[in-house]
């Protein structure tokens, strides 16, 4: 068996129910997007508007951050044409679809809300909803990173473009989307550039986002997971534009459809942090065989630079409740960075629509 974590002394507490509940109004599908405000406020987003809606909560710290409302909108979502301002792909279709919250910065200098979306082609986007084989609902879609902000305290919420976009294009040979040309092959196909997480970064001055690309055959089987990094400077707010992707040891390439080079193999759906115990960011992933056996799907990586990391060792095989693709790390402090920890720090666990559970992770 793969040696894991708590091999060397990492222990991990027994699963508890937090409050983001299917009976609270939360079917959560990712990371839980949260951020301080300038006054030590914690505000989360949480949820979907594919399957159920969007709430915004409030607390001091995670344990007791408490429902507001769900958000609004200022533009439009599902088909085609209307939807995001009719503002289309990087890559060239049409927007279209709903959206995932993944990640959540506050403005200290003037409050505004920015949150970072995941957004897939073939949920939410009624009979213009297409997947790489055909006009339809479902997988295997597509995928893009966008961003949307609000200024009235994450009440409304307008959207303002896509941020991250794959190097390779959205649609493939078997269904063209809106007139487009070429497509991936239908023997492999890359899904696009989401399932991210999000990080601001004060010590070196940029936004991070960590994103998942799946590689898929043509019997719809995945042959590969693979996590990729892009950054922004924060003084340009994480603009559409702003944002340029790791290739070859550089954050050098375009945002929207540049060239990418994987930080982390077989791994899906990353989650970035700073431990000030070890001294060094920690990037929490799902491993798919695991997943898939039942086994304790986390895995960790860790960096000193944000560009080389090491390969993912599993936090704990043996841990069946443990077996769920979402990983959110953050801290119980009612003060500074929620996603910077110390020797222990908290897991938020769950699957798509489940209901969300927490673990509690110390260090040796």
């Amino acid at each position: 068996m793969t040696k894991s974590l708590t091999d060397e002394r990492w222990t991990v507490s027994t699963t508890e129910l937090t409050q983001f509940t299917n009976a609270n109004g939360v079917y959560q599908d990712g990371n839980v997007a949260m951020c301080r405000d300038k006054d030590g406020v914690l505000w989360a987003l949480v949820g979907h508007n594919n399957l159920g809606e969007i709430t915004l909560w409030r607390g001091t710290c995670v344990e007791d951050l408490t429902k507001q409302f769900a958000i609004e909108y200022e533009f439009e979502m599902g088909r085609a044409g209307a939807a995001f301002h009719g503002i289309p792909y990087p890559d060239g279709p049409r927007s279209r679809g709903k959206i995932w919250p993944n990640g959540l910065w506050i403005d200290p200098e003037d409050g505004r809300f920015y949150c970072y979306v995941h957004n897939e082609t073939a949920w939410g986007a009624e009979d213009t909803s297409y997947t790489a084989y055909g006009l339809q609902e479902g997988e295997p879609d597509f995928r893009h990173i966008g961003l949307m902000t609000s200024g009235n305290q994450g009440k409304s919420w307008d959207f303002t473009g896509w941020v991250v976009t794959s190097s390779l294009p959205c649609w493939t040979e078997l269904y063209r989307p809106d007139g487009m040309e070429g497509g991936q092959s239908a023997e492999s196909f890359v899904l696009g550039a989401g399932d991210f997480c999000f990080y601001p970064n004060e010590r070196d001055g940029y936004f991070y986002i960590f994103y998942s690309q799946i590689t898929v055959d043509q019997a719809n089987e995945v042959k590969g997971d693979h996590i990729y990094a892009a950054r922004a400077p924060m003084a340009g707010r994480g603009l559409p534009g702003q944002w340029r992707k790791l290739y070859d040891g550089e954050f050098a390439e375009p945002g929207n459809g540049g060239r990418e080079t994987a930080v982390v193999h077989s791994g899906n759906v990353p989650f970035l942090s700073y431990n000030r115990h070890l001294e060094q960011y920690m990037l929490t992933s799902y491993r798919r065989e695991l997943w898939v056996q039942g086994l304790g799907a986390c895995q960790v990586s860790f960096s000193r630079d944000l560009i080389h990391w090491s390969e993912p060792v599993p936090l704990a095989i043996e841990r069946q409740d443990l077996s769920r693709p979402y990983f959110t790390v953050c801290n119980t402090n009612k003060e500074g960075l929620i996603q910077d920890t110390g020797r222990t720090f908290r897991l938020l666990i769950e699957t798509n629509g489940t209901d969300v559970y927490w673990a509690d992770v110390r260090l040796p």
